[in-house]
């Protein structure tokens, strides 16, 4: 039976469809051989969405079941240091390895590892510049990236404390499906509202009513739900805000993501 390539998830804010991801996967194929890749794009400059989808991705199953998968991520803002940034320097790349054996390597940014945190069984900086290039995601990072892909290791800086990121914060709007259902940073636990109540929701300087549901589709057809969604494991969901038969995120006005929610039972 042939062996499968590798397939690496690139989470990038770069745009839906940009040209960055095309140049990303030319040149992680110049290094590291015959590879797969897939996208996923979130909001510009968020590290909440980005550490988010690279939860999501990093959730099913081990490094065994996954087979050889990767995920690479640089969200970079730059907003640990407001002043001018000399040849373009920002923050730093890392590598993860997580209690599943999944790999990652992203760079340490905000909230961009702090979803997996309590994953996290190795975590360590890596020898590359970052400074040098506006565009560190194709000329700086695809080399390292791919020596990890490719099992050499020696590319393994400085040893990092997992216990030492940031919490991931708890009320913020994290990603907007295509549907636009909005997934949160809430989980299911950390509300204490029955099943069927009506309840206020405001987001973005925007406030409807909406009923606490058991699931997106226990509504009626038009009615705002807040729900366990389809994120985060089984026994742990994100909540999800949605309308039945339409748009959730246009109906709240289109808010930003990492905008703060909250919910007031009536």
């Amino acid at each position: 039976m042939e062996k499968s390539k590798p397939l690496v998830f690139v989470v990038g804010d770069f745009g839906a469809g940009d040209l960055a991801f095309a140049e990303i996967k030319r040149k992680l194929r110049m290094f590291a051989g015959s590879i797969d890749t897939d996208y996923v794009t979130v909001e510009a400059f968020s590290t909440i969405s980005t550490g988010f989808c690279i939860y999501q991705l990093a959730l099913d199953g081990s490094k065994k079941e996954l087979g050889d998968t990767y995920i690479f991520s640089n969200t970079a803002p730059r907003a640990d240091n407001p002043n001018p940034r000399k040849k373009n320097e920002g923050e730093r790349l890392v590598y993860a390895k997580l209690n599943t054996g999944l790999e990652i390597v992203a760079v340490l940014s905000g909230y961009t590892f702090s979803f997996i945190k309590p994953m996290i069984r190795e975590l360590r900086y890596l020898k590359v510049e970052n400074m040098g290039s506006q565009f560190r995601s194709r000329d700086k990072y695809p080399e390292p990236l791919s020596k990890v892909i490719n099992k050499d290791y020696s590319v393994l800086g400085e040893k990092l404390d997992a216990r030492e990121l940031p919490e991931p914060p708890r009320d913020r709007l994290a990603y907007v499906d295509g549907y636009g259902n909005m997934k949160l940073s809430t989980r299911a636990s950390d509300l204490s509202i029955g099943a069927g109540s009506e309840i206020k929701i405001e987001i973005g300087g925007v406030s409807l009513h909406g009923r606490y549901a058991e699931g997106m589709f226990s509504v009626k057809e038009g009615e705002v739900s807040v729900a366990p969604g389809s994120s985060g494991p089984e026994e742990e969901r994100f909540i999800e805000i949605s309308v039945r038969l339409g748009n959730a995120w246009k109906k709240f006005g289109c808010p930003k993501i990492e905008d703060r929610v909250t919910f007031t039972p009536i």
